[in-house]
């Protein structure tokens, strides 16, 4: 790797991605921030079989599933070692099929570049600050460098028109979260199902009171990244509401991580997915792999040609992404 790469081992990009926040905190904002959103909350009404009632998550591993899906199709691209790019190809191409139309009647797709650079954006600047809260960057250098790092984790799977510079994606994003985002029943059952855990699979018969004290680190540790993850002023519309617990319970999680050597913490997405890799069956040998991808494309493209005049606006994204990880 080049060492202007922002991934490049060593670098605070790298570091940032390879951090246990990733997974345990800024897991469920990634599903949360891009779903503030209108359109992309009325996408995921329509496509998402879990969020419009098609599919229940019965359990607890139905739920993790998602989480685990979700991390490893992002963190893959800079951990999955010679798969790196078969895990970005795959998660490029599985948004290839989700194309629709809005309710004033006017098309959408997933490749569309406001869309798709704000699913994106959104969720890279909830895993910063999660980081800040947590006092994890040490200067605006760092930030920058972090900022430089997931911006890049993006650019791998075709997102390739974030500003360059942290203060210029700031400027980009604020006015979309004053005048823009909302918080709809689509969020809303995110965050109900991610703070009330669902018992794992044959735990019927625990009780619930039980289940709720055995479950409560779990719960509360994602509480504490959606509430520094998340913008203040959704809060009180998810139904949260910050008690002096919460920050006393934030600053603790923050002195925790902030005593664990980087060079321990940056460890945890590298031996994650070497696990996955050597002893799993991880999604993008599976449903995301290229083959299987490749079976449903003329399908796909069926959908988005009829169905969404506006992805000519991104064709060149396309064949750019396609060519980097063909």
């Amino acid at each position: 790797m080049s060492s202007t790469d922002p991934l490049a081992p060593g670098t605070v990009g790298r570091w940032v991605a390879g951090h246990p926040l990733v997974l345990v905190y800024a897991n469920v904002p990634a599903l949360i921030m891009p779903t503030l959103h209108p359109k992309i909350a009325h996408v995921l009404k329509e496509k998402d079989r879990a969020i419009n009632g098609s599919e229940e998550l019965v359990d607890l591993q139905a739920s993790a599933r998602r989480l685990f899906s979700t991390y490893e199709m992002l963190m893959g691209i800079v951990f999955a070692g010679p798969e790196s790019d078969d895990v970005a190809h795959g998660l490029y191409e599985l948004h290839r099929p989700i194309a629709g139309t809005m309710p004033d009647g006017a098309p959408y797709h997933a490749w569309n570049k406001d869309v798709w650079n704000w699913t994106w954006g959104s969720i890279l600047k909830g895993g910063i600050d999660i980081a800040d809260e947590f006092g994890l960057l040490r200067s605006d250098d760092e930030r920058e460098d972090a900022y430089r790092g997931m911006v890049e984790i993006g650019r791998r799977y075709g997102v390739r028109s974030l500003p360059e510079t942290y203060a210029e994606f700031v400027a980009y994003w604020q006015p979309i979260v004053d005048e823009t985002l909302e918080v709809g029943p689509e969020v809303q059952f995110i965050v109900d199902h991610a703070l009330h855990l669902a018992k794992p699979r044959g735990w019927t018969l625990v009780p619930d009171a039980l289940w709720t004290v055995l479950s409560l680190p779990l719960a509360r540790s994602i509480r504490v990244g959606v509430l520094a993850g998340v913008p203040d002023k959704f809060h009180a519309d998810m139904g949260l509401r910050i008690t002096a617990f919460d920050r006393l319970e934030r600053r603790a999680h923050g002195a925790f991580w902030r005593a664990v050597p980087r060079a321990v913490s940056g460890q945890f997405a590298p031996t994650y997915f070497a696990v996955r890799r050597r002893f799993g069956n991880p999604g993008w040998r599976t449903v995301y792999s290229r083959e299987t991808l490749a079976e449903q494309r003329a399908d796909a493209d069926e959908a988005r040609l009829s169905g969404c005049p506006m992805h000519r606006a991104d064709e060149t994204t396309e064949r750019e992404t396609s060519h980097a990880h063909a």
